[in-house]
């Protein structure tokens, strides 16, 4: 069964829905701009306005809906918005005391992640684009692609067999069983190809939300603001 993803969007200043859409995916961030396409279009055949997201709206999501290809897509017709990335807590002084003062949410609750053994105990080799796993094994070049913050990513997966068959597996995967019927997968893991890189869209958006956090209201998750 494919996982769905439901998405809203509020115009937060007349506390109405303004579009809400569902799609066969669990992941948040390619649904931004099919949400804010569908707006645009729908203001503008309603006669309500030419350019909605080109005026004074304001476009708030959460750290969800960050990726490098839609900070691209928000840059080039200028629409004002403010994404935070997975990372903007670690830069915001305000949150420096925090865990030490309050405590992790939910910590009572929260069941450890199971340690695997890291992406350091494999031999990745950039230059051929071919890495070699903590059993000897060298396992399958998935490609390279830009990760969530536009960095280029070289991705590497185990095979079904080598990763059934290995005595490491407990050790090695999340979820061992996976392994063990053929829609399943092996060990993934990823390396960063550099680190000299030109700025990112993803950067923009950093920097426009970071001065401008405090001004901000946030969604709650799913949701984003218009």
């Amino acid at each position: 069964m494919c996982p769905a993803r439901s998405v809203t969007a509020v115009d937060k200043k007349h506390q109405v829905i303004v579009d809400a859409q569902v799609f066969g995916s669990g992941q948040e961030q390619h649904t931004l701009k099919p949400i804010l396409d569908t707006i645009q279009s729908r203001y503008k055949r309603l006669g309500i306005s030419d350019d909605i997201l080109g005026e004074q709206t304001i476009v708030t999501a959460d750290t969800g809906f960050a990726s490098e290809s839609n900070m691209a897509y928000l840059h080039e017709p200028n629409i004002n918005a403010y994404i935070p990335d997975n990372q903007f807590r670690s830069r915001d002084p305000k949150f420096n005391e925090q865990k030490a003062k309050y405590g992790k949410r939910h910590q009572d609750k929260k069941v450890r992640k199971k340690m695997t053994i890291p992406a350091s105990e494999f031999q990745f080799d950039p230059v051929n684009k071919t890495c070699i796993c903590p059993a000897g094994e060298q396992i399958s070049f998935r490609g390279i692609r830009e990760n969530t913050e536009g960095i280029q990513t070289a991705y590497f997966e185990g095979k079904l067999l080598q990763c059934r068959n290995c005595e490491k597996k407990h050790k090695c995967m999340h979820n061992p069983k996976s392994a063990d019927h053929r829609k399943g997968a092996g060990r993934q893991v990823s390396f960063r190809l550099a680190t000299d890189r030109e700025p990112t869209y993803t950067d923009w958006m950093t920097n426009s939300s970071g001065m401008n956090l405090n001004n901000v209201s946030w969604p709650r998750r799913g949701e984003s603001h218009g």
